[in-house]
């Protein structure tokens, strides 16, 4: 498990890469703003009806609450030095 966790990042940099410089650009371009924003608010229905009222933050301090008993919340402990 340690060996895939290791790896993770290897993959997933290049992939938010193109997330945020191919797909999302490319999406946003196809769909209406109107359209983008409907979409954001239908998503925003779900997260509550999955997770409750302001189900998701309170999911992100669960998150940052365990990372805390970890010690692995500071993330400039695992940023490299020059």
């Amino acid at each position: 498990m340690a060996a895939y966790l290791h790896s993770f990042p290897r993959m997933y940099r290049p992939h938010a890469a193109r997330e945020d410089t191919v797909l999302y650009p490319a999406f946003r371009s196809v769909i209406s703003p109107k359209e983008f924003i409907a979409l954001g608010d239908t998503f925003e229905d779900k997260e509550e009806k999955l997770f409750g009222k302001h189900g998701f933050e309170k999911i992100v301090a669960q998150v940052a609450d365990l990372e805390k008993q970890l010690g692995i919340y500071a993330l400039a402990q695992f940023t490299p030095t020059r």
